[in-house]
């Protein structure tokens, strides 16, 4: 099946933060928006920033040098949004953010904010950590007011957090942990966090920071930043794990469409990539495709961050997704539609290389 990628100018400027079927959730600087089909955004409300970042965020490489973005959205039952902005973590309801406090500020990775049978939002702690300190992962309950310590990771034994999924078809959550030898670990828990199975651990093939679940298989692209990065899948009945193919760099996030399972590589510039593109594949039953590549922006990634594809969380939708390009040449702040079919025109001035034929 062919898949085409072509930027949404409509959306220039905001990233889909959530996506289902008739609806989908924006953000845009620190205002979030609702959008109901072609209709105009609807806002919902803005995140409180002190006056200099807010200063510095009206201009992009502001908003990038100070990491100022949005990195979950999460629709929580009784109407709330469960919002991660920078290192904020709150709650938008009514229109008014209120913040959460947590023990210390830290930052949730994209996607790596989870809903778990109980109705309660686990995430993780990811900072930088050079000291190896103890990592925490935490709860919070619907309603409540604060947040709860669910596990803490003793000192020295992780890094950081890179993830905490929920997997559709049993409801466990998986914790996604990095960054080097026994730091990398991928854990399963059916309780809440008061068990913790190991799935895999010790080197860079289990270091990865979103998983695809199947029916029959959990996916997952390594985020090795020494070893050749590679795709896997790991069968649900006796865990045999086995490699689909390379891929040309560590890969953050990923979106299943349909059947079809897409995964991000980002241009990090990190010794296991030799170009500095960042790419997007297309995993299904004909094989591992590329099926476009953006060029990585001329600012230093300790900066100005990696270039990287965004994906929304949320259900989805069976034929198309959007992703939103951040350190990409001429594709910095901009979302993309990718759908079945070839487009009508190309990516709309955007430096992207589509697959070879």
């Amino acid at each position: 099946m062919t898949w085409s990628v072509s930027e949404e100018r409509r959306l220039r400027g905001y990233a889909v933060e959530w996506l289902a079927t008739d609806s989908m959730l924006l953000s845009r600087r620190t205002r979030l928006y609702r959008q109901q089909g072609t209709a105009p955004p609807e806002l919902l409300g803005k995140i409180p920033a002190p006056w200099w970042e807010r200063a510095a965020g009206r201009f992009r490489l502001g908003q990038r040098l100070l990491r100022a973005l949005v990195y979950n959205v999460v629709p929580l039952g009784d109407g709330s949004l469960f919002v991660t902005y920078g290192k904020r973590v709150g709650l938008l309801r009514g229109g008014r953010f209120t913040p959460l406090a947590l023990g210390r500020p830290c930052r949730v990775l994209r996607g790596g904010a989870a809903v778990g049978r109980d109705g309660c939002v686990y995430f993780g702690e990811y900072r930088t950590n050079r000291e190896r300190q103890n990592v925490r992962v935490y709860r919070y309950p619907p309603g409540a007011s604060e947040v709860e310590v669910a596990h803490v990771f003793h000192a020295g034994e992780v890094r950081h957090v890179h993830g905490i999924q929920r997997d559709p078809y049993d409801d466990s959550l998986w914790c996604l942990t990095g960054d080097f030898g026994q730091e990398c670990r991928m854990l399963r828990t059916d309780d809440g966090f008061r068990t913790l199975q190991t799935v895999g651990s010790g080197d860079e093939s289990w270091r990865c920071v979103s998983l695809l679940f199947t029916a029959t298989h959990i996916y997952w692209a390594t985020d090795a930043e020494f070893e050749r990065n590679k795709l896997y899948r790991m069968e649900r009945i006796g865990a045999r794990r086995e490699v689909l193919g390379e891929l040309d760099g560590p890969t953050y996030y990923s979106q299943a469409c349909g059947e079809d399972l897409f995964f991000g590589v980002a241009a990090q510039l990190c010794p296991s990539q030799t170009g500095r593109q960042a790419s997007l594949w297309c995993w299904n039953d004909g094989g591992l495709e590329r099926v476009a590549a953006f060029e990585k922006d001329a600012l230093p990634v300790s900066l100005f961050l990696p270039g990287t594809l965004h994906f929304p969380s949320g259900p989805g939708r069976a034929a198309e997704f959007y992703f939103h390009g951040v350190g990409l040449r001429r594709a910095d702040n901009r979302t993309f539609r990718v759908q079945r079919g070839r487009p009508s025109g190309g990516a709309s001035g955007a430096d992207v290389s589509p697959a070879p034929g």
